[in-house]
């Protein structure tokens, strides 16, 4: 048999199934998502966004890119330029030219900044409260940048040009001094010689320096250029009915599996064989459709349900020793009359003996099987006022099946039940059938279960889906293990109400009441003297005379003329 997964293990199957049985928490919350994606899209405040394009162009020949930057370039690092677009100077200088109203602080939140892949071009967005506001924000941001960039580039070159201005100033005074020098010293000394090298250098350094000066202030400052104005937005980015519709579809949808999964996790009713399996560890033996009204009826062997229970059968047959013949079958929560009148009859088509005990004495199993007419059953026989054979009624159209059922006093027959009786009447019943299929109350009804356990070889758990929870089988186990009773599996019983006209049940074992059966007409009976030495015959032939009755209606009379189930008087008193 495949191994149980344990309790915690999950398979995508089982989120499938969980999503089938909890679809309406999902489809309310998609709902409830795009009914308030619907609402906050009809009282959102309207925002539209421009956007302009600005080409960046290096204003200095020596700048160079910073290593790794995201994307740069030759020698313009755009992270920063885009970073300098929110700085304080630039957002001050756009605040004022759109005359904002509020704290400038707020400005950065509604620009954005993007920057195409190997461009050196800033994509700048605004966001305003209307089409022209967005028009005039993205302009005035790009118009301060691109400002921002002159003067800082400016204000580089003038101190470049102020530094070689003073330094020429200074060596020019240098160049005055040695000049001086050289007239007032004698022609052919050695400090005239000095003097006047001295000048030349300083009158060559000033050269140069008057080359760069020349050539810093050519130097023409170009920050960049507006490629793509800002044009008036036709309508509203936010809100966006389409994304906000999408967008609460998905919220609502994760938050109904979430709400699913965790009514999944506390819900401890068993919704299938899988969740026995798993949650339980018990084995599936098979699995079946309940019974509209909860009736007991013997399903036909060539239906669907009656395939699950020769395969029940199989197991049962096939897994017990010759020594374990006495079967329990028990409900967890609900009836197991159904379930043991269909296994039982299952055994006996195989043409081996075999005897339903009707141990749920306030369960209606007997009666539907023999339309609601009790007889002679348990209360009779653990009080000791009729002897076994005579209890046992045989069904209409299964020969080798007997019933031994609640009998007249159901009450009476519960409170025998509790008594040493029942062993001996399951150890007499193990001795002539072949097989003994004993139907016990629920485990969740009383302490009856656990006694008619203890009095079997084996027993098999009724699991009635939609119903039964896992606490309650693991409590139905433990009941049955404490009698040291072997639990074979489980039947779990699906509650579907789908209508069962044409699933092929058998006919009633008995005929209704308004047509009721003929009835043959009375043979002569042969009579002789019956002693108390010698009760066997009578009670053989009594017997017999109920094997040889029609399978197509219920026996209402043995053939002796006394009602079926009733012990002859000569049988009573030989017996007594």
């Amino acid at each position: 048999m495949a191994a149980i997964p344990t309790q915690g293990s999950a398979q995508l199957g089982d989120y499938a199934a969980l999503l089938r049985r909890q679809w309406w928490i999902v489809l309310l919350l998609v709902a409830m998502g795009v009914g308030l994606a619907v609402a906050y899209t009809s009282i959102a405040p309207r925002e539209y966004t421009s956007m302009t394009s600005v080409l960046v162009t290096a204003t200095d020949p020596g700048e160079q890119s910073a290593a790794g930057s995201r994307t740069s370039a030759d020698n313009i690092n755009l992270d920063t330029e885009a970073q300098l677009v929110t700085s304080t100077e630039i957002v001050t200088a756009a605040a004022e030219a759109i005359h904002y109203a509020g704290d400038p602080a707020t400005l950065p939140d509604r620009v954005s900044i993007t920057v195409p892949p190997n461009t050196e071009i800033l994509d700048i967005s605004y966001t305003g409260e209307t089409a022209a506001d967005a028009q005039a924000g993205a302009e005035a941001f790009a118009t301060a940048y691109l400002d921002n960039r002159r003067n800082a580039a400016e204000g580089a070159l003038q101190a470049t040009r102020d530094s070689l201005q003073s330094r020429i100033d200074d060596l020019t005074g240098q160049l005055e001094k040695a000049s001086a020098n050289v007239a007032g010293l004698p022609a052919g000394s050695a400090e005239r010689a000095f003097n006047e090298a001295q000048a030349n250098s300083l009158n060559n350094q000033i050269s140069s320096l008057g080359t760069q000066l020349n050539e810093v202030g050519s130097t023409i400052v170009s920050p960049g250029r507006v490629i793509t104005n800002a044009s008036v937005p036709q309508s509203p980015s936010s809100p966006r009915l389409l994304i906000d519709l999408a967008a609460g579809a998905l919220v609502g949808l994760l938050a109904g599996v979430g709400l699913a999964v965790l009514r999944q996790r506390s819900d401890r009713v068993l919704r299938g064989a899988a969740d026995v399996e798993r949650r339980v560890g018990l084995p599936v033996l098979v699995e079946l459709a309940g019974v509209p009204g909860d009736r007991v009826e013997l399903v036909a062997p060539g239906t669907e349900e009656g395939r699950g229970y020769a395969r029940l059968r199989n197991v049962v047959t096939s897994g017990l020793a010759d020594t374990h013949r006495v079967v329990l079958v028990a409900g967890v929560t609900g009836p197991a009359g159904q379930v043991a009148a269909n296994l039982a009859a299952s055994l006996a088509r195989s043409g081996e003996e075999v005897v339903l005990v009707c141990g749920d004495v306030h369960a209606g199993t007997a009666s539907d099987l023999f339309d609601g007419r009790d007889g002679t059953g348990l209360s009779e026989v653990l009080s000791g006022r009729v002897r076994l054979p005579a209890a046992r009624r045989r069904v209409a159209g299964q020969p080798s099946l007997r019933v031994v059922g609640p009998g007249r006093d159901p009450d009476r027959a519960a409170a025998l039940l509790q008594t040493g009786s029942p062993r001996q009447v399951v150890d007499e019943l193990r001795a002539t059938a072949r097989w003994v299929v004993v139907e016990a109350p629920s485990t969740t009804s009383g302490v009856d279960a656990q006694t008619l356990a203890g009095l079997a070889d084996v027993a098999i758990l009724v699991v009635t889906s939609e119903m039964t929870r896992d606490e309650e089988v693991a409590d139905a186990r433990a009941q049955l293990e404490f009698v040291r009773t072997t639990i074979l599996g489980t039947v779990v019983v699906r509650r579907d109400r789908r209508s069962r006209q044409g699933a092929g049940h058998e006919a009633a074992p008995v005929v209704l009441a308004d047509a009721p059966a003929p009835v043959s007409p009375p043979r002569p009976v042969q009579t002789r003297t019956v002693t108390a030495a010698e009760p066997a015959p009578v009670t053989a032939f009594v017997e017999d005379a109920r094997d040889r009755a029609p399978d197509t209606q219920r026996p209402t009379a043995d053939e002796t003329g006394r009602p079926a189930g009733e012990e002859p008087a000569a049988a009573r008193g030989a017996g007594g």
